[in-house]
């Protein structure tokens, strides 16, 4: 169902309960999706499976999190869990067995390489009782859910809208002089820029120096300080930067995993001099100048948010759709629709859109191929008397008024007021 809905489009990660039937489900519906265990579900079983063993509070609970949490390669954490597996012998424990096989699914260093936005557990699916507080309860009926489910939809646009607005026209002082930062400041939205601002102010605690050069690959070791519950441990990281193509990698995988650079690949960036980051770095997804296609598609929950731009877009789709089931079958015209597509592009990015435009509007008088024009047409008065004005209900006059206030905040928002 969900390929169906999906025009075949599988999702590219998907995290899950320890399941075993969803697990061989997904595996066969996607194959190429990248799903994992819900880590936090794990965690809680640790109490349960092994909270019997005499010095579970006394270091093996402590060892599991080290081992999980600080291992930065797949070598590091095999050696550390053996080592904790003959410390406390555990070589026998079934549970601890069966989760080893499966250590791929669910230990954060084998799951560094792949993009989950900055999520290890199933948070977003809990966070949808939240979604629903104040409009459905337990006697809530099938057709009240639908109206409030829109309801609440709705409100949940309105908080996104308010959320770009406020990113668009707020901006929010640089805590340093580094010029990276500025560049964040300008793309990223307040939310997102917040958190490249908190490991920008981790820099203090990060010491860096140059360990080798291979060619255009320089290699750095950085010393980090990290502070949890009043205590303060010291991790080693290494950063790799190719000159050539100006990119950098950290051994902590921050950037793949939730798409912020880190903290370790800023202070090689600091030691080389290197003042400006390809756009790779800055994901379309946290962009505040770019405009995120599904907001043009029209629902049931934003009648009262319509734009022009939503009309336009289902106009243009619908045009195009025609146009290319007309056209598809024939190589030619394919090409040269094509063609004709990437000189109008060049021509929007430059001004001569705008000019065209401009003339556009100054004669909105439209001509035919065969010379006719279009005109208004004419106003014709009634011959009976026009109407009397009714006595407007007072429930109507707050509807109404409700309306145009709408309209005008839209508006407002529109023209960036």
């Amino acid at each position: 169902m969900w390929l169906d809905c999906m025009k075949g489009r599988a999702p590219k990660t998907i995290i899950i309960d320890q399941n075993r039937a969803i697990k061989n489900a997904i595996a066969t519906v996607f194959p190429e999706t990248r799903h994992r265990y819900c880590l936090w579900h794990i965690m809680c079983k640790l109490s349960v499976k092994l909270g019997s063993h005499a010095k579970f509070n006394y270091g093996l609970k402590t060892g599991i999190q080290f081992s999980l949490y600080d291992s930065q390669t797949t070598t590091e954490f095999e050696e550390s869990w053996g080592q904790l597996l003959a410390k406390y012998d555990l070589q026998g424990n079934h549970w601890l067995q069966s989760s080893y096989k499966e250590r791929s699914f669910w230990v954060p260093v084998f799951l560094t390489s792949v993009f989950w936005a900055g999520m290890n557990t199933m948070q977003r699916s809990k966070s949808m009782n939240a979604f629903f507080d104040g409009y459905v309860h337990a006697g809530t009926t099938l057709k009240e859910f639908v109206d409030q489910f829109d309801n609440a939809l709705r409100k949940k646009v309105e908080v996104e809208t308010t959320t770009y607005f406020k990113s668009s026209n707020q901006t929010i002082l640089c805590v340093s002089r580094f010029n990276i930062e500025k560049q964040f400041q300008k793309v990223c939205t307040n939310a997102k820029f917040k958190e490249v601002q908190r490991e920008l102010m981790g820099l203090m605690c990060c010491n860096c120096w140059l360990v080798s050069t291979q060619e255009c690959i320089l290699t750095f070791d950085v010393l980090d300080e990290i502070s949890f519950d009043e205590q303060t441990k010291r991790v080693h990281y290494s950063v790799y930067y190719n000159e050539d193509e100006c990119e950098v990698k950290c051994t902590c995988r921050l950037f793949e995993m939730r798409g912020i650079i880190c903290r370790h690949a800023l202070r090689g960036c600091q030691l080389k001099n290197i003042n400006v980051l390809p756009d790779v770095y800055f994901l379309d997804r946290w962009r505040k100048d770019l405009k995120m296609h599904y907001t043009l598609i029209r629902s049931s929950y934003d009648d009262l948010w319509g734009r022009s731009d939503t009309r336009n877009y289902k106009l243009m789709i619908q045009r195009c759709l025609k146009l290319v089931a007309k056209i598809s079958s024939n190589n030619d015209k394919v090409h040269v629709f094509l063609h004709y597509v990437d000189e109008f592009d060049k021509t929007c990015e430059g001004s001569t859109c705008d000019s065209t435009f401009q003339s556009t509007q100054a004669n909105p008088t439209v001509v035919l191929d065969k010379g006719k024009k279009i005109l208004s047409p004419n106003v014709v008065r009634g011959k009976r008397r026009p109407p009397n004005k009714r006595k407007v209900p007072p429930v109507e006059k707050m509807a109404t008024k409700r309306k145009k206030q709408v309209i005008l905040v839209e508006t407002c928002w529109l023209l960036d007021i």
